[in-house]
């Protein structure tokens, strides 16, 4: 089975970089891929991906270099066990709050007797290779997001469940679980702290800690803050952030 990069870089203690893809256009996942990013992660939580356009999404990024990760839309044995069948090598899962959230991920990923996956990698084991079924725990990422008041109290125990490889923060649901509105500049102080324990959690736990940025300076910022799987903004963002520049620069 090909080795999982991407994994492997955040475990050893380099920062994995990537970022999110919200458009169902195989052709940008294909331009991401190819980006020089360690990872491009299919989003299908909040983009305009679904199970019927993830297939190609999958298949434009095997011909990059990138790890093709999938963000699912919720913690469902379906949705998990379809996205890996069809060659996702990593899986980022919302709203992890509990440690019986976390085992039910763990279970969509794994086979018996550690999990309750069912056969049938139909594409996993093309891009994955024919030793798929035993080599699998070892290079499939798994990802569980802390992104909620309760998910924060709980993060040690969520992060001791065997299976679990980090945590992903999503610091804007995190900022609303706390109290406060998305539409402020800047993360709350308290907000931030969540953040910062989340990653020091993560480190003495020996799982990576994962995060998403807003921006070239907070990807910076939460690296060095220890953070080892990290997305940088979106490609929508991206694009309407550089014709935004571009806009301005020739009408000053």
């Amino acid at each position: 089975m090909r080795v999982n990069r991407s994994k492997q870089l955040a475990l050893d203690g380099v920062a994995a970089l990537g970022t999110m893809c919200n458009a169902a256009s195989p052709l940008i996942a294909e331009w991401l891929g190819h980006s020089g990013y360690d990872f491009i992660v299919v989003d299908l939580q909040h983009g305009e991906n679904n199970l019927d356009s993830v297939s190609v999404m999958l298949q434009a990024l095997s011909s990059t270099p990138a790890t093709p990760v999938v963000r699912v839309p919720a913690n469902v044995p379906m949705y998990i066990q379809r996205v890996l069948d069809l060659g996702a090598y990593g899986i980022i899962v919302p709203l992890v709050n509990t440690v019986a959230d976390a085992e039910a991920v763990v279970a969509s990923v794994r086979y018996a007797p550690k999990g309750k996956r069912s056969w049938g990698p139909v594409r996993g084991a093309i891009y994955g290779g024919a030793d798929y079924f035993s080599k699998s725990a070892d290079e499939l990422l798994t990802l569980v997001m802390l992104e909620s008041e309760e998910g924060m109290r709980n993060v040690r125990a969520i992060l001791g469940v065997d299976g679990v490889d980090g945590c992903f923060v999503g610091p804007a649901d995190l900022n609303i679980s706390l109290g406060h509105s998305p539409d402020s500049p800047e993360l709350p102080k308290d907000t931030e702290e969540g953040v910062a324990a989340i990653a020091v959690a993560a480190r003495e736990a020996g799982k990576i800690p994962g995060v998403h940025a807003f921006s070239l300076d907070d990807a910076k910022r939460r690296i060095a803050q220890g953070f080892r799987f990290v997305t940088v903004m979106a490609e929508t963002r991206m694009i309407r952030a550089g014709a935004t520049q571009v806009l301005t620069s020739l009408r000053s």
